[in-house]
């Protein structure tokens, strides 16, 4: 990852936590809207709304006032409009180097007005000589924020003082509250984007695995999130009769082509191989068909025998779900199956997958299936960006650097 993606998302991050903070810190009666209309943080109290814009500049050495021309005069444009409202405007802000005290002046508001900056242009022309600025400094604030490390502290000393216990809170609540906010930030309804205190307790009490998403393993703590993850798949994984299904997202795996086939040999070996494992996996592929022919073959190479469902040209759901044929030879050691996997591409047959329904569920990859049926299938979501880490929080390798 290159460096500006990485302050990308850590500015993301940044910006969670402090949504984070607010809910916590948050009234009852309060609710809190994550990426709202007017600013990315909106605090909705019986005294009024307080509007919070997040910034991290992590990049960025030294502030300067330009910096925050932008910010400024968007809120500056905000309140011109909608001079009735009861909103108080604050601008959050990480700088490595920040001064001592800043309280945001008129003559930081006219030097913004005067900005030459391009990209502030519209802003400038529609406020010169327009708004109220001694109206508005009375309504707007600037707060220089933590570090990325001190805004993770605060967040953790948040949740122990809401009654998360200490060790429950690396591993657990957390990240889990850290992906709460950050599905709400996607959501295209504001209505869906509001939560309460009260609402995100309860939801965090209710969560007993650890979330791994592109958010939660972006955060300091991946390897500890992966090792917790992976006691916690331990429990179903170490059960004989349960039947999985793999849904892969192959393009969002980094290592996919030199990773899968060595996965589903190992994971089958482990995990399917005795008299006991009677519920044969499927293995569902979100590729092209090419793709997913040559994976067919290399397992086939690899010794993996599986049914793909087709009967000449025609898939045929009935035949694809059937049980294998189970042989075992006088003497024999092991069991000689009609075949080991079943095999669906995503695009063509994935549906079949809530037909029969599963009794666990893997999403490996980026989740794009929300329209799947899932109801009363426990669903596990394994949004890591290579195979070598699902194998690791499957239990099927040992180590993943």
């Amino acid at each position: 990852m290159d460096r500006t993606a990485d302050y990308t998302i850590q500015g993301f991050l940044y910006q969670f936590n402090k949504t984070l903070l607010e809910v916590l810190k948050s009234a009852d009666d309060a609710e809190v809207t994550v990426e709202g209309i007017i600013e990315d943080i909106e605090i909705a109290a019986p005294a009024g709304l307080t509007a919070i814009q997040c910034k991290y500049h992590e990049a960025k050495e030294d502030f300067t006032a330009s910096t925050i021309f932008k910010p400024l005069l968007q809120m500056m444009q905000h309140f011109h409009n909608n001079q009735q409202a009861n909103i108080s405007y604050i601008l959050f802000a990480h700088f490595p180097n920040p001064p001592a005290n800043l309280n945001i002046t008129k003559a930081d508001l006219e030097a913004g007005l005067a900005s030459k900056n391009k990209d502030l242009k519209k802003y400038c022309d529609a406020l010169n000589g327009k708004v109220d600025l001694d109206k508005f400094l009375t309504r707007v604030s600037m707060q220089f924020g933590p570090s990325w490390d001190g805004m993770v502290a605060s967040v953790h000393a948040a949740l122990l003082a809401a009654g998360i216990p200490k060790g429950d809170i690396d591993t657990l609540a957390y990240p889990n509250a850290i992906q709460v906010v950050a599905s709400l930030s996607i959501k295209h309804d504001p209505n869906q984007r509001r939560i309460t205190k009260a609402a995100l307790l309860s939801d965090l009490a209710k969560i007993k695995s650890t979330a791994i998403t592109r958010w939660t393993l972006a955060l300091k703590t991946r390897k500890q999130l992966l090792e917790a993850r992976r006691k916690q798949l331990k429990l179903h994984l170490d059960k004989n009769a349960r039947l999985r299904y793999f849904i892969v997202n192959c393009a969002t795996l980094a290592d996919f082509d030199a990773g899968i086939v060595g996965f589903v040999c190992d994971f089958l070996e482990k995990y399917h191989f005795k008299a006991a494992h009677i519920c044969t996996p499927i293995l569902c592929l979100d590729t092209t068909e090419d793709i997913f022919r040559d994976i067919q073959l290399r397992l086939h190479k690899k010794g993996v025998t599986s049914t793909d469902g087709y009967v000449g040209r025609q898939f045929d759901e009935a035949h694809f779900f059937r049980d294998p044929l189970v042989l075992k030879a006088r003497g024999a050691r092991e069991l000689k199956r009609e075949f080991d996997l079943r095999l669906l591409r995503w695009a063509d047959n994935g549906q079949a997958l809530a037909h029969q329904k599963g009794d666990d569920l893997f999403i490996v990859g980026a989740n794009c299936y929300t329209d799947l049926d899932i109801k009363d299938v426990c669903v596990e979501l394994l949004e890591s960006s290579t195979v070598k880490e699902t194998a690791f929080i499957t239990g099927v390798n040992q180590t993943y650097e």
